[in-house]
């Protein structure tokens, strides 16, 4: 019998896109360990801090919890997740990663991209690659330098050892879930600058296409597609045919998968939120439930019989955002839907598709 091939799975996700129960359905696989968030706290947090958001709820969470993360440099975080890799990998175990893609983009490109909003060019030094998980490596090409620019600042080296799968969501569904979160956690507005960094697919397509030519010209042997996209609705509405699909393309076990489990604790199971409990605020514990609150209390996948019973019109959606924030947020919502529906139709020619409807 051929062995299986070796794998190290990352999945790229965006806030707001089922990602957190993407990850609760990987929990039961017996072979992968999760390291997820890998880059989120210190870019929120940490010394190399880059989040946007000034009002006094942020920067309230940010004096309680910068003691906490005054040593976690993005140069840190990164030797962190390469060790966890390699540790995982000398236990026999299969490292799995997830973050959203916009706090990986590298500062310049993010500057670049969204000129036109005159958004800031953050200051980052180039990370160093310690290569501190080649313990048991495998899939370590260095990369190509005919092919497009690693979009993240990532090393290539590190990045091509990965099995990428993407996660969308329909932006009519993502933004206003985006816009409610933040502006009720970090007293968020559309006219922000971080707004037109995060109401986007942008960033995750770009490294979408990163991938797609890079394993164009380096097929890896044993998959048949890379990389992987998946639609956050389906997964919600065809969850065990999305999951058997996957599981077969990565040469993981889809009987392991569990649709069901306990009730979790978000303040401790939701990895983002890893700070000690003295500096858990009711502010912060409020950032944590919103985020990660609904799947650490579900006891399996949620289905919201109303809201998936017709196709979304961004006319009639656009109604309830007017009633709920007023025309002023409802109108910029409904140009952040156009633009990111652009990205998200293009990977949507690329997902797994249910096999029944």
């Amino acid at each position: 019998m051929a062995s299986k091939p070796k794998q190290r799975i990352a999945l790229f996700s965006h806030p707001r896109t089922n990602s957190n129960m993407f990850t609760k359905l990987f929990q039961s696989q017996p072979d992968i360990v999760q390291h997820t968030y890998p880059f989120m706290p210190g870019y929120m947090w940490g010394p190399d801090r880059r989040l946007g958001y000034k009002a006094k709820e942020v920067e309230e969470m940010y004096a309680t919890l910068k003691t906490n993360y005054d040593t976690l440099t993005t140069q840190q975080s990164l030797d962190d997740l390469e060790r966890a890799f390699g540790e995982t990998e000398a236990q026999g175990k299969i490292p799995l990663t997830k973050e959203h893609v916009c706090f990986m983009i590298q500062p310049k490109v993010i500057a670049k991209d969204l000129a036109e909003y005159s958004y800031p060019e953050y200051s980052l030094k180039p990370l160093v690659d310690h290569k501190l998980d080649i313990v048991a490596t495998s899939n370590s090409d260095s990369g190509d330098s005919d092919l497009p620019t690693n979009p993240t600042f990532v090393p290539d080296r590190f990045m091509n050892t990965l099995t990428p799968i993407f996660i969308i969501r329909n932006p009519m569904r993502m933004i206003p879930s985006w816009y409610k979160n933040t502006s009720e956690n970090f007293g968020a507005t559309t006219k922000d600058s971080e707004w037109p960094f995060t109401a986007t697919f942008h960033w995750c397509r770009i490294l979408y296409d990163y991938y797609d030519d890079y394993f164009k010209a380096h097929p890896r042997s044993g998959y048949s597609t890379l990389p992987l996209v998946v639609d956050g609705d389906d997964l919600v509405l065809h969850t065990e045919d999305i999951m058997i699909q996957l599981c077969d393309l990565i040469h993981l076990d889809s009987t392991a998968v569990k649709y069901t489990w306990e009730s979790g604790d978000p303040y401790n199971s939701w990895p983002a939120a890893a700070a000690p409990d003295d500096l858990k605020t009711p502010a912060v514990k409020k950032v944590v439930d919103a985020f990660g609150g609904n799947v650490a209390r579900s006891t399996g996948v949620v289905r919201d019989a109303e809201k998936y019973a017709k196709p979304l019109v961004l006319e009639e959606e656009r109604k309830k955002w007017e009633e709920t924030w007023g025309k002023d947020v409802a109108d910029d919502l409904v140009e952040s839907v156009k633009k990111a529906m652009v990205d998200y139709d293009y990977m949507m020619q690329k997902r797994i598709r249910p096999s029944t409807n």
